[in-house]
């Protein structure tokens, strides 16, 4: 049995102390490569599911999550890896076989990875051309450097939060810095999501935890050593000016609660009074777990937003979960001895669809914005003239991964002929699939301070469903006198 990877990881070289990424430079003689330069632990081009294997549970298929494709060989001549597979291949004498061993080396996040096939470990490539750091199965032997071994952190361990943030405590307070005469401590204590002192900047350091910068005063958040003071004007990452935040929930409807934990003392921010001072966030030295007074609850000082320049990369569309469905039927029975040359049958049904525009964002904030897309679908195998395109305008009604349901009533005929003492029955079926299809797009926010600030981000994901390969089946059944 293989052991045990995260189904979502992020890897990392060892030897180059960055993460693998995926390349998403068409025209390049790089495009679908996997290079380990990346720097951003949460960039959508460093995640990676890992399946499993259905010929060996000692074997692996690993899939880019921006691409959909599986690790495989760039091509029959080549020992470079690229995620460039649209399927899992299993047979191991086919070059574009998918399949991956990890060995573990040392302890359990640390990883060698054998392309069966070849049946050479995955490296670093230490060649001094354009294509150091590419991945590169050459050798079956341990590299002496490490250049062999890989880190597998799991995805799902990150917090991806918004880039500008405020933070409301468990008594419904947002989480404002007081500032006056010297006081810097940061109290739940405003109701106002527009005050001045209230909004945050969001940083990510290299291992995924997070830096807070106060948008008041310009300076990051810094435990001191328990009190929460936004004093730090030092851009590098400490320990006492870095957090990690623990995603929670979801409560009820809500969706967007963390808790925090400071990297210099190891105690979780929360909601404290001590010695007089009340209602104030301080990583409290007896803060070792989370209760309810370190809930935050992450919200986006914003105006409005509007995402618009969405642009789909169907190349890279993921079809699943197929499954033959009944849509309508109808039949006409002839009692006669003489041929019904031209008997209409009426097949009607409702065409349901499914969208859900999603993003890497681990909360959900409830932003309700304008958004408006072309909805991409599964295509018909078989045209019989039912519509099957329709483009969705959200309005200002959208949020972030909120499922939308369109549905239609249509109607199909077909002429059939109808033997004598015969019954014919059409019925209507249809394959009904989902399909992932990962998407750029342009979003401006305004802030509540009246700044505007728009963003070119690759982290979009369509997820829906609808129907396709429309197909009449006939079927005839003779009947009595």
């Amino acid at each position: 049995m293989a052991p045990f990877i995260p189904r979502y990881s992020v890897f990392k070289s060892n030897f180059a102390n960055n993460y693998l990424v995926y390349i998403d430079e068409s025209g390049s003689s790089q495009y679908r490569y996997i290079r380990c330069d990346g720097t951003e632990i949460v960039s959508p081009f460093s995640k990676f599911r890992v399946e499993k294997a259905t010929t060996s549970s000692a074997l692996i298929h690993i899939r880019c999550c921006f691409s959909n494709k599986y690790w495989r060989r760039s091509s029959e001549g080549s020992d470079y890896i690229a995620a460039a597979a649209d399927k899992a291949e299993e047979d191991q004498c086919n070059w574009s076989c998918t399949l991956f061993k990890p060995i573990q080396a040392g302890d359990d996040k640390t990883f060698r990875f054998q392309h069966v096939q070849l049946g050479n470990n995955v490296w670093f490539n230490r060649s001094d051309n354009d294509y150091r750091g590419c991945l590169i199965a050459r050798y079956s032997t341990e590299e002496s450097d490490g250049a062999d071994l890989f880190t597998v952190i799991n995805w799902d361990s990150l917090v991806i939060l918004p880039k500008h943030v405020v933070f409301k405590g468990d008594n419904e307070k947002y989480l404002r810095y007081r500032g006056e005469g010297g006081d810097d401590h940061m109290e739940f204590g405003c109701d106002d999501i527009g005050s001045t002192k209230v909004a945050n900047e969001i940083f990510y350091n290299f291992d995924g935890s997070i830096r807070v910068k106060l948008d008041e005063n310009g300076k990051f958040w810094e435990a001191t050593p328990n009190w929460i003071y936004p004093i730090s004007t030092d851009t590098s990452a400490t320990s006492a000016t870095s957090f990690w935040p623990v995603k929670l929930g979801p409560e009820g409807d809500k969706d967007n609660i963390i808790a925090l934990k400071n990297l210099g003392n190891d105690r979780f921010v929360r909601r404290t009074h001590y010695e007089g001072t009340v209602d104030c966030a301080a990583a409290a030295s007896w803060a070792t777990t989370i209760d309810k007074e370190a809930y935050l609850y992450v919200e986006e000082p914003l105006v409005s937003r509007k995402v618009y320049d969405v642009d789909f990369h169907l190349g890279d569309v993921r079809v699943y979960g197929e499954q033959i469905v009944l849509l309508a039927s109808d039949e006409v029975n002839n009692k006669s001895d003489t041929e019904i040359k031209d008997s209409t049958l009426l097949l009607e049904y409702e065409d349901s669809r499914t969208s859900t525009y999603k993003t890497s964002t681990s909360v959900k904030t409830g932003i309700e914005m304008e958004f408006s897309a072309s909805i991409p679908i599964i295509a018909d195998v078989l045209d019989i003239g039912l519509s099957s395109k329709f483009s969705l305008e959200f309005g200002k009604k959208y949020a972030w991964g909120e499922e939308k349901k369109k549905t239609n009533t249509l109607s199909a005929t077909m002429k059939v002929v109808v033997p004598p003492k015969t019954k014919v029955k059409v019925d209507l079926v249809a394959t009904k699939g989902f399909c992932d299809v990962p998407f750029s797009y342009a979003q401006r926010d305004t802030l509540t301070n009246g700044k505007q600030i728009t963003y070119i981000k690759d982290d979009g994901v369509y997820v829906g469903s609808n129907y396709y390969g429309f197909n009449f089946v006939v079927k005839e059944e003779k009947i009595g006198s």
